[in-house]
Order: C-alpha cells, then sequence, then structure tokens
C-alpha cells in the first residue's frame, strides 16, 4: 500500500480544510500516489478522486431546548448557581431600577397636573426612603394622600363657613344691643 501522506497535506493545503476532511478514492491509490505538486492535486480535485467531505454537523437544538427552559425559569436550582445572590442580581441594580420607576411616574403625574409641586417633593422624598415597593403602591398612596387633601379641604371650607356665620350673628347681636 502506497503511503498517501504528503498527497494528503496538499490535498488539504489546496483545499483550505483539514487533513480529516480531505476523502481519496480508494480505487485510485496508485494514480493519486503518482501526485508529488500542487498542480496535480489540483487536477486530482477536478477529476473528482479527491473530495473535500462535508463538516460535520454539531446541532444545537439541544441548547435551544434548555434556553427555552431556562427562560420558564427551570434548571435555576441551588445546584446550578455559581456566585452569590448579589452577584447574580445586584441590589443596587434592582434599586436603581425601581428609583428611576417610581421617578418617572412622579414626573408623569406632576407634568399632568395630577400631582402639585408639594406632593411631588413629598413622595420624591419618601421613595428614595424606601416607602414604596412598586408602581402600584406608590399610586396608591397618591390617591390616598389626595383624596385626605380632599376631605381636609371640605373640612377647612365648612370651618370658613361656619366662621364667617358665627361673625354675622355676632354683628347682628351688636347692632341689636346698640339700638336697644
Amino acid at each position: 500500500m502506497v503511503s498517501l501522506k504528503s498527497q494528503k497535506r496538499l490535498a488539504s493545503e489546496v483545499l483550505k480544510c483539514g487533513r480529516k476532511r480531505v476523502w481519496m478514492d480508494p480505487n485510485e491509490v496508485e494514480q493519486i500516489g503518482q501526485a508529488n505538486s500542487r498542480v496535480f492535486v489540483r487536477k486530482l480535485i477536478k477529476d473528482g478522486l479527491i473530495m473535500k467531505r462535508k463538516q460535520k454537523v454539531h446541532s444545537r437544538a439541544r441548547a435551544r431546548l434548555h434556553l427555552e427552559a431556562k427562560r420558564k425559569g427551570n434548571h435555576t436550582g441551588a445546584g446550578k448557581r455559581r456566585g452569590t445572590r448579589e452577584s447574580r442580581m445586584p441590589t443596587k441594580i434592582l434599586w436603581v431600577r425601581r428609583q428611576r420607576v417610581l421617578r418617572r411616574l412622579l414626573r408623569k403625574y406632576r407634568e399632568a397636573k395630577k400631582i402639585d409641586r408639594t406632593l411631588y417633593h413629598k413622595f420624591y422624598l419618601a421613595s428614595k426612603g424606601n416607602q414604596f415597593k412598586n408602581r402600584t403602591v406608590l399610586i396608591e398612596a397618591i390617591f390616598k394622600e389626595k383624596t385626605k387633601k380632599v376631605e381636609t379641604q371640605k373640612l377647612e371650607a365648612q370651618q370658613d363657613a361656619r366662621r364667617q356665620k358665627n361673625l354675622e350673628l355676632r354683628k347682628k347681636r351688636a347692632e341689636k344691643q346698640q339700638r336697644s
């Protein structure tokens, strides 16, 4: 049997692939064995005695399935974790996200005239002081505060009306006393 080591090397260089991917016709060993130059090898490639094998398939199907499962939340148990909770999802990043959400909401409400600047400032400081867990909690707090404000305004209006009424009564009594 003829050694085709040099022919395989030449063929791999001509075909621009690895030596494993070079296929040589086992029936034409003698003819291939005579090839001692790149030109000769190119001729054999043209004739189909030497060919480049197809690349092996490296399927990503299983990897895709696994990723899909991970997106659903599987394969994330204690045994799959490398790194502390803090390194996996830093609390600072969570804090920054939450602050941005709350501040965006406050800004939107202030521009839409749903809250005035004093309420805005109050809730801004409260959110900075970690009083609100999320958007909905903040919205509820704003709603409560607004209803409380409306109630106090109503009460103040009633008290003012009562004061005015009492003043009028006093004036009338004073006038009556002056007449008699």
